[in-house]
């Protein structure tokens, strides 16, 4: 006797996909902090129930040291003197040595001797210090407080043991356009909370590579161009029957606020590739 089954195989067809490609370069006006793509015509016209981030390109070129930060200044004051100095760094991109070396240039300047200079490093000692030929405290100061420094103490040797000279940990690229049909909403413990696309994080896939007094060189502290491929992207819920139209994109920074990017010769582009799904 012939089998036959009593259900019959049904052929299934993959989802199609498409690419949805953005380049903040695209912008019309305002910045590729702030901007809003708009074409002629839709950019999708629906037929899709879902997107997700598959790629994030980040051509990165903003100062970790700012006038607009408050962390560009660094105060001294001598015991034997009681005179304080404060030495002032330009708008820039620095490594945790070449601000050292700044800081020890400038106040020996403002002072006229060499007076300071820094003593060991991660590699010898565990850490640098900024040392001087007397007793002298560090004036509480942003940049103070980012090198993790201890202030209003009066020693020989002042030690450098957890910089980090990060005014930006992290950026939220958020577009509320395309993330607005999801009900389930992104949540942070941050206090301002937005429906993210993809959070960039200020840190190198591998480890950092470090600076001349061995201490790391965190992403941000120089020029970069990197891309980010993601394997488990967030899924975005989409309405089949909605044209996607008029696009406004924000990056946020970990203040809560657009990336502050009017700097002289400063630069931050991006591209992002959303993998756009039938189901």
């Amino acid at each position: 006797m012939d089998f036959v089954p009593k259900e019959k195989a049904q052929a299934i067809r993959e989802p199609s996909t498409a690419n949805l490609l953005i380049d903040s370069i695209d912008r019309s006006g305002g910045s590729s902090a702030e901007f809003t793509i708009t074409k002629k015509n839709s950019l999708m016209n629906g037929f899709f129930t879902r997107m997700a981030v598959s790629e994030v390109v980040l051509d990165w070129s903003v100062p970790n040291i700012a006038l607009e930060y408050g962390n560009n200044t660094f105060s001294v004051e001598i015991q034997a003197t009681a005179v304080q100095y404060t030495t002032t760094l330009t708008n820039g991109n620095y490594t945790i040595a070449q601000i050292l070396a700044l800081i020890v240039s400038g106040l020996n300047t403002a002072i006229g001797s060499a007076f300071f200079s820094i003593t060991g490093s991660v590699t010898t000692t565990g850490y640098a210090s900024l040392t001087g030929t007397g007793n002298f405290e560090i004036l509480a100061s942003t940049l103070a407080s980012q090198l993790g420094m201890i202030t209003d103490a009066f020693a020989i040797g002042h030690p450098i043991q957890t910089p980090a000279v990060l005014p930006v940990t992290y950026l939220d690229f958020v577009c509320d356009q395309l993330t607005y049909n999801q009900a389930l909403k992104d949540e942070t413990t941050n206090e301002v909370s937005n429906n993210v696309l993809y959070r960039w994080v200020m840190a190198w896939d591998g480890p950092s590579p470090t600076d001349t007094l061995g201490y790391p060189i965190f992403q941000g502290y120089q020029p970069f161009r990197a891309r980010r491929i993601l394997p488990f992207p967030k899924q975005v819920r989409w309405e089949s029957n909605m044209p996607l139209g008029q696009l406004a994109f924000r990056v946020i920074d970990s203040t809560g606020e657009p990336v502050f990017i009017d700097f002289p010769q400063s630069q931050m582009e991006w591209n992002m590739c959303l993998l756009v799904s039938e189901v």
